[in-house]
């Protein structure tokens, strides 16, 4: 599925070839996500009408269509209002798990941080095809304190399991200047079954810190669904990766804290990181089981002003390094972009003309704003059956390219 400015196109990812589209000319998009399993699409457009009595602000009302991925069908359309989150001036509590303000979606809901004035919060399950409440839950923090309210921040939905990152503070936090200087708070990593709202398994962490706007950065492996969720703050960290149906913690060893390599993704089981070698000449990819010995390696050269981990996407049998080709001039230029793949076996690598420029510094490859601890390069995408990489034009008088090139892993 591609996302433009005033719709979404299917696109078969073996082939190419449009498959459907449903695009609203003169309206702009406001949110498009999938569901996990794929078989669903949420799109929605802003439904605001007119101005609102004495200069209010409006409500934040979407129209939402849920459409068949494989087809484009309609299956539901609804107007519904976003959530409106509190405190979002002073970053005391922000749902972000995706851009879209829709919510998480889980393959028939959409779910929702929803709070109040006084800083209460509650995590709320809406129907996809009606917008009907399913459940509603505020956890308590485990020793049951009362003073202690809960935020959550983000969260990743993976077999079934809404996992979020959150925080229970006090309200002091709700003061003028109520986040500043160390707090006494708990982080908690908290797994909720979707269908019904029941809370399956929880990791706590206390701290006694500067309150994380991130407690924990969150990262779904593909494939297998592991999560991996990683604390760090002033005087703590934490790093896990665990069953998201039990909440049962897979390893000991440290693969995204460590300070002798990157993490790139997790492919199955295996965690694919990247370091300098050789006085930094060269990048070292290696796959590691999940107690960290490594299992394959390969290297590569390290081209000038590039970062280790930027424009790299593991696959399970290679590694794809997307050159940008930016030209040593006075005036930022590209010539037409290249894609390096090296493979796990024999570690050659071939280079692949794309035909296309992505105008992007080598080293900043738009990569989810360090949001995601497995993060996607903006220009290049894995879909059922193929690499995608996108066109990326800069300049006041480009509009956003959608020129695709797609290459079989």
């Amino acid at each position: 599925m591609v996302s433009i400015s005033d719709g979404v196109v299917g696109v078969s990812g073996e082939t190419g070839e449009e498959l459907w589209r449903y695009r609203r000319l003169g309206e702009r998009l406001t949110g498009a996500s999938v569901t996990p399993d794929g078989e669903a699409v949420a799109v929605s457009y802003s439904a605001h009408d007119g101005e609102t009595e004495y200069g209010e602000e409006p409500p934040p009302l979407h129209e939402v269509v849920l459409l068949d991925s494989s087809t484009g069908e309609i299956k539901g359309t609804q107007t519904v209002e976003f959530a409106n989150m509190p405190f979002t001036g002073s970053g005391v509590s922000s749902y972000t798990s995706v851009d879209e303000r829709l919510g998480v979606l889980t393959n028939s809901s959409r779910i929702i941080y929803r709070g109040d004035d006084q800083g209460e919060g509650e995590i709320v399950s809406l129907g996809l095809e009606n917008d009907e409440e399913l459940w509603s839950v505020t956890p308590t923090q485990g020793d049951g304190d009362e003073r202690m309210f809960f935020v959550a921040r983000s969260s990743v939905v993976s077999r079934g399991v809404l996992v979020t990152s959150s925080n229970f503070v006090d309200e002091s936090v709700l003061e003028p200047g109520g986040l500043n200087g160390a707090k006494s708070h708990t982080l908690a990593l908290i797994g909720i079954d979707v269908e019904t709202g029941s809370e399956l398994w929880r990791h706590e962490l206390e701290a006694n810190s500067a309150i994380d706007l991130t407690p924990f950065e969150l990262g779904v492996a593909h494939g297998t669904g592991m999560v991996a969720a990683v604390a760090r703050g002033d005087g703590y960290h934490e790093e896990f990766l665990l069953d998201p149906t039990t909440g049962e913690i897979l390893t000991d060893a440290d693969f995204f804290t460590r300070e002798d390599g990157t993490t790139l993704g997790i492919l199955e089981e295996a965690i694919v990181s990247v370091r300098e070698v050789a006085g930094g000449e060269e990048y070292e990819y290696s796959c590691s089981d999940l107690s960290g010995e490594i299992q394959q390696s390969v290297t590569v050269p390290a081209p000038l002003e590039r970062r280790e981990d930027s424009f790299t996407l593991a696959m399970e049998d290679s590694i794809a390094w997307l050159d940008v080709n930016e030209q040593a001039t006075d005036d930022l230029s590209w010539n037409p972009a290249q894609l390096m793949v090296t493979d796990w076996d024999d570690g050659e690598s071939r280079v692949i003309d794309l035909g296309i420029e992505v105008q992007r510094r080598p080293d900043s490859d738009g990569s989810l704003d360090g949001s995601s601890l497995i993060p996607t390069p903006k220009s290049m995408a894995l879909v059922p059956g193929a690499l995608v990489i996108t066109e990326d034009l800069d300049g006041e008088d480009n509009e956003p390219s959608r020129r695709l090139v797609g290459l079989v892993p």
